[in-house]
């Protein structure tokens, strides 16, 4: 995967962190994550509350991440970490 100038590979340790957070905060598990040409294809399951505070649902979900939106991924990792873009 390239930067946002198209120039630079991108670390996969950033845009995993990255992609992780995302995955975290939309309370996926059982994650499977497969790279593509377009980016990464990630399937799991998305943990719902029931409904009672001690029961839960699982909903599969498939979503492709492009190149494109784990540059968004990356800028908005780089804003939260307070290091601005990724260094070049």
């Amino acid at each position: 995967m390239y930067d946002h100038t198209g120039r630079y590979r991108t670390r996969y340790e950033d845009t995993l962190r990255a992609l992780g957070h995302y995955l975290d905060q939309h309370r996926f598990t059982r994650i499977a994550v497969v790279e593509t040409p377009e980016g990464f294809l990630v399937k799991g399951y998305i943990v719902t509350a029931g409904r009672d505070e001690e029961s839960f649902s699982l909903a599969p979900e498939t979503l492709l991440f492009t190149d494109h939106d784990l540059v968004q991924l990356l800028e908005e990792a780089y804003r939260r970490r307070g290091t601005g873009r990724s260094p070049t």
